[in-house]
């Protein structure tokens, strides 16, 4: 009997939600990965958020047979609110345009809310490519800080929508670090898992001189100021293209 009862039960739907601006060079490798999933096809849903792009990203998401909404807001926040708001699943999970997810990832995230109702989100490791020298110090430090401060990469994030829908949703104000405003609000109705082996792997684009250094402490300056006072230092970050 308890054979029988487990098997009926049902999968949690996950969408999926890429936002997506002037991707053509990188978003079909991300969605490849995304429909090369172990997961049931029949259980998840992969939305692109096209953020009124110039260039082929939203065709080359339509060739490859994934749902694409227009979102003409510039900024991710307008993205992923328009992409959370055609999700189906009750379940969201999040990555970027720039971003090879491992083939267990969906699986990994749906059945970690399988296993507890009170987990109300879920990250995981982000690995930067090509390495460069700020990537190698960034990296570490920023997989540590997610963990001990229980905030997921936007490249790497899940959450119930329910919760989402709780605490209000995004905070269009912020477009940088908007995890860490996120996860300020939504730890307080449940728990956050760190999952260290659902990696994926993620652009290094923004760690390159200058701007790159300023990009590696914009970072964590927030995600304290986001834990100590509930609000961000900066606000905005460049678009980076290469």
């Amino acid at each position: 009997m308890k054979g029988k009862k487990s098997s009926s039960r049902k999968k949690i739907l996950v969408s999926v939600v890429v936002p997506a601006y002037n991707e053509e060079k990188l978003i079909a490798s991300c969605l490849a990965s995304l429909q090369k999933q172990s997961f049931s096809k029949t259980n998840y849903e992969i939305i692109v958020v096209d953020n009124h792009s110039t260039d082929r990203t939203a065709d080359i998401a339509r060739e490859m047979g994934v749902k694409v909404f227009l979102e003409p807001q510039r900024g991710v926040v307008f993205a992923l609110k328009r992409g959370f708001a055609e999700a189906r699943g009750k379940v969201v999970a999040m990555t970027d345009a720039d971003t090879i997810v491992n083939r267990d990832w969906v699986k990994n995230i749906a059945q970690t809310f399988e296993k507890d109702v009170k987990i109300t989100s879920v990250g995981g490791q982000t690995i930067f490519r090509p390495k460069t020298f700020l990537s190698v110090l960034a990296e570490p430090l920023m997989n540590f800080g997610c963990r001990f401060l229980k905030i997921a990469s936007g490249a790497n994030a899940a959450l119930k929508i329910e919760d989402y829908h709780k605490i209000g949703g995004l905070n269009e104000k912020i477009n940088l670090n908007w995890e860490a405003e996120l996860a300020s609000r939504i730890r307080e109705q449940g728990k956050f898992i760190f999952l260290r082996d659902n990696l994926v792997v993620t652009s290094s684009r923004h760690f390159h001189g200058l701007e790159g250094l300023g990009y590696c402490l914009t970072g964590p300056i927030n995600a304290f100021s986001f834990l100590l006072f509930k609000k961000p230092v900066f606000y905005r970050f460049k678009n980076v293209r290469n």
